[in-house]
Parts: C-alpha cells; structure tokens; sequence
C-alpha cells in the first residue's frame, strides 16, 4: 500500500534520556507542573528546541485534541524465524485456528504470512529480521530484580516480559499440550489462574480463564467470556484482555499512553502486590498494561525494524484523525521535545491506518472503523449498560 509523505521530524532515538549523563536524576522526570510534565531536552538535530515546564493553561486550548475513540485491540504481531514453524506450534500445540481470512485484510501475502486467530482477535506472525533476544536468561529469574539489574536475554517468567494476555475455557487441556510437547511454562508469581509460555522466538504469552481478569478492569466485553471447545478442539478460546509492554519510566509512558493518546488510567485496579512500577490503561475495550523492567530488547528507533515491519498492538478507533491532532499537538511536542514521528498507510483491505513508536519504541498500529460505537464514559468508568453492540 501507498504511504503518505513521513512527518517532518524524527522521533528522537534515544529519546533525549539517553543523550544525556546515564545516572539516575537522568532518568528523572521533572516536577508536575499543572496536569502536565516535562523531561529534559533533546538536544540533538532530531528535536526542535527545548521549553521548561508547560501547563494545561500555558499550552492553550490548541494543545487539547479530540478524545480519540478507541474500540479495542483488533491483533497483535509478533516477530518469528520461520511463519510455517509458528504456526505449527500455534495450532498444534496451543490449539488455536489459522486465520488466513486476516492474513489477507493485513496485506500478508506467501509462504512468509501467518495468522491465527484466538476468539476475537488475530496474531500475526511476522517472518521479518528479528533485533530482540530470544533465548531465557537463567539468572532472571527473581519476581523483583534490583535496582540497575541488566538482562541479558529474557526472563524466566514471561509475565516479567513483554507479553499478551488470552481468555480460556480451561488452563488444564493447554497445561497437558505444552507439557506433552515439552514446552516450558510458568505459573502466575502473584497466585492467578494465569499460565506463561513463549514460543521458540521469545514471545510472550499469558493464558487465563474470564476469572482472572474480571476485577483488573472497569469494562469486561461479552467475548472474553469463551464457550466451551467445539467438537474435535482441545480450547474455547476468548479474546485479549491486555498486553504487557516494556518500558524504562513509568511517568513517561504514562504522559504518552495518557495525555497524548487519551487512554484511561485503571492503575487503582493493579495489584499492590506487585514488586515492581507499572500502569493498567484502558483503551476502549482493552487494556494496556505497562512494566517498568529490565528490557532485553533495544529500545530506541535506530535501533528498531522500521514501521510495519516490527512486533506490534494494533488498536480500532473510531477515526485517525484525533490520533493525527495529538501526536501532532503542542502538548505532545512540549512534553517530548519534538514532532512525533508516524506513518499513515492503508491495510490489505484498504482501512486506513497509522503506525508509530512508543517513547520505548515499541510499535502501535491504529486502524480506522467508522462503524465502531464507543462506549459511553463517565468519571468512574464506563456507563452502563454500555453503549457498544456485540
């Protein structure tokens, strides 16, 4: 598909914390000023110029975009050495469907495209030059590294990963699938009904039934609920609840996720317990769960696959052009030092669509529905009865 001419600048590859001394007050964001924050400046060629401190009223009405309006996550792609392996193990041994249906509304075309399909979402498995680790680290194995600690690959537990969560009916069939394949698994540290694996590239993944994700959000669509196995099937699978990214602060993926891109904070539901900073955001019907960990990834643009051609969450929203007029705004600008870079382009269908990276270069992918109905939101959540049709 055709792209649009790229954005003026560049989003700054190390993202200004890492042009500068590497020490901890480095990694400090400056103090809140009014309902926003600012981080010291890039001051390389790929920023425009460094401003202090902003506030809502010193950055103006034009700073303000419309609230995007999300409708959920629609896939996620994940990065594999070989698509006709993945998707050996992807069906015959986690039991999930071949989605060729998808394959063709992304564009995934040939021996190199694979999708499967696990209820109401997709995973695309993307046969593509691969920069992150995929080999476990031993030594990583602890539920709280401390303080400095460099991983050097990934950790044992993948929910301390980057990862993506998934209702089903039953954990037990799944359990004796990876056992008789001699698939390693952990259980949740926290004590939920929450399994982990990965595949033979590192990926990340968290099986639960409904139960063990009910009470982490303030909206729980109908589908994550899954039926029972249909005859000849070993999992009535559900949907994707969430996804676990990465990130190096907290405040700073918050300022983004939040202020930028209007994703709800459900952080009151998080549990306490949990040894290390992070964020649950709502983003429609989804959640984004953010983990300040050790990355054993590279986390800078540079150092990245360019857009489309990298792991990613894809998001529906109601129209891109709330998403265009945040990255776009001053807001954005004055609390990240420079134009955000994006890409628009259209998928195998023909939606239109709009890539980017997070401050941590994780990828994000919005796809335009028109047809989506948002829910209703109110101070303490969602309206109900909710406002969007299954």
């Amino acid at each position: 598909a055709a792209l649009a001419a790229p954005v003026e600048y560049q989003v700054p590859d190390v993202y200004m914390w890492h042009t500068l001394v590497a020490s901890a007050t480095a990694y400090a964001p400056a103090t809140h000023t009014g309902n926003f924050r600012a981080w010291p400046r890039c001051a390389g060629p790929l920023c425009d110029g460094g401003v202090g401190l902003q506030t809502a009223s010193s950055l103006g009405e034009s700073s303000s975009p419309a609230a995007v309006e999300y409708g959920g996550i629609t896939h996620v792609a994940v990065l594999v050495g070989d698509a006709a392996a993945a998707r050996r193990f992807y069906t015959g041994v986690l039991g999930m469907a071949v989605d060729s249906e998808s394959c063709e509304a992304l564009g995934a075309r040939g021996a190199s495209a694979a999708c499967v399909r696990v209820g109401e979402q997709t995973i695309q498995l993307l046969e593509l030059p691969n920069p992150d680790p995929t080999d476990v680290d031993p030594e990583y194995s602890m539920s709280a590294p401390p303080q400095g600690y460099v991983a050097e690959g990934r950790p044992v537990h993948a929910g301390r990963d980057r990862h993506v969560a998934i209702t089903l009916h039953d954990l037990a069939p799944l359990k004796a699938s990876l056992e008789a394949n001699e698939v390693p698994y952990t259980m949740s540290y926290s004590g939920r009904q929450a399994l982990f694996t990965r595949d033979a590239y590192g990926n990340g993944w968290e099986f639960g039934p409904p139960v063990t994700y009910r009470g982490a959000t303030r909206l729980f669509p109908p589908y994550l609920v899954p039926p029972q196995p249909a005859p000849g099937e070993a999992v009535g699978w559900g949907g994707i609840p969430h996804v676990g990214l990465l990130v190096a602060d907290t405040p700073r993926a918050k300022a983004f996720y939040c202020d930028v891109l209007g994703m709800r904070d459900e952080t009151d539901l998080r549990p306490v317990k949990l040894p290390f900073a992070g964020l649950f955001l709502r983003c429609g019907e989804s959640q984004v769960h953010i983990l300040q960990l050790p990355n054993p990834d590279p986390n800078t643009a540079v150092a990245r696959p360019a857009l489309g051609e990298d792991r990613r969450t894809a998001y529906s929203v109601r129209s891109l052009a709330p998403v265009k007029a945040a990255l776009d705004s001053e807001m954005c600008r004055h609390l990240f030092g420079c134009k955000w870079a994006y890409e628009e382009r259209a998928t195998g269908a023909g939606e239109a669509a709009l890539l980017c990276k997070d401050p941590d270069a994780n990828e994000l992918m919005f796809v335009e529905d028109a047809s989506i109905t948002p829910i209703a939101e109110a101070e303490g959540g969602p309206v109900t009865p909710w406002t969007r049709l299954w």
